[in-house]
């Protein structure tokens, strides 16, 4: 049993509220393990110290996958230990096997896992945000998780379309370590919903669902547009181009999973 602080173990009953949730407050480290890895047993004394040292920095969620076989199903893991970042609901990165201690913390700065003490509190006005991570950037111009916030943020920011080709090139750009976090893909998406809604009629149903979709109505906006896609189902379908756009943005994975399955039925 765990013994550090910010330290718990996980179970498939638990994962979506101590994983899933908690990662929109603070990042989650899971430690997928198993009882005869010696890898693992070694890996996960550091983990927990490092834990410990961060002092809420992360939560170190840890898995025994021989009694939680169905997570490590779902999360392909196939080989012993694997460590998966989880932050805003998803897996954004993760390494294999037990790395030394020096590699661990240079994955955590690359990552912008900084100890509680030490997190910046990023400001929620989009401008004032951007001003804190250029200056951050500044001291730190390689870190991948700066770059990261610096591509979101201006892409909240975009308001034209100079600001959101600035958008697109700094998102392109970002580092191979966090080109895929679901951050960065849902502000590709919501990109291209809104240059979606640029060209599209303001009258036309296509328009109406990215519009829902823009201002947060999700489950609305799908139905517009799932309803858009009935009435032209074409390869070139301006209602295809949106859904699967707006499926890159969503986080809810049941509404997804659910929204992918009506499509397919209306295309296939």
């Amino acid at each position: 049993m765990p013994t550090a602080p910010h330290v718990r173990d996980v179970s498939s009953a638990e994962f979506a509220e101590a994983v899933i949730q908690q990662s929109h407050q603070q990042p989650v480290l899971v430690d997928f393990w198993a009882a005869w890895c010696g890898p693992c047993r070694a890996l996960g004394p550091i983990l927990e110290r490092l834990a410990a040292e961060f002092e809420g920095g992360f939560l170190l969620a840890k898995v025994d996958t021989d009694r939680e076989q169905s997570l490590a199903a779902q999360y392909q893991i196939r080989s012993l230990p694997t460590v998966m970042l989880f932050r805003e609901g998803r897996a954004v990165t993760q390494f294999a096997g037990a790395l030394p201690e020096g590699q661990i913390r240079r994955f955590l700065a690359d990552q912008q896992v900084v100890a509680a003490s030490e997190r910046i509190t990023w400001a929620d006005d989009p401008a004032e945000r951007l001003v804190q991570v250029r200056t951050a950037l500044a001291e730190h111009p390689d870190r991948p998780a700066l770059l990261l916030e610096q591509a979101v943020t201006v892409a909240r920011c975009a308001a034209d379309a100079e600001s959101r080709a600035e958008s697109r090139r700094l998102l392109e750009a970002l580092p191979a370590s966090v080109y895929s976090d679901a951050r960065a893909v849902r502000a590709r998406g919501q990109l291209e919903l809104t240059a979606i809604a640029d060209s599209t009629p303001a009258n036309s149903p296509v328009h109406h669902g990215v519009v829902l979709l823009l201002a947060d109505r999700t489950a609305d906006g799908l139905e517009a547009l799932l309803e858009a896609l009935r009435e032209d189902r074409g390869d070139e379908s301006p209602a295809r181009r949106a859904l699967v756009q707006a499926l890159a943005t969503v986080a809810n994975e049941e509404l997804v999973r659910t929204t992918r399955r009506r499509m397919a039925a209306l295309l296939f």
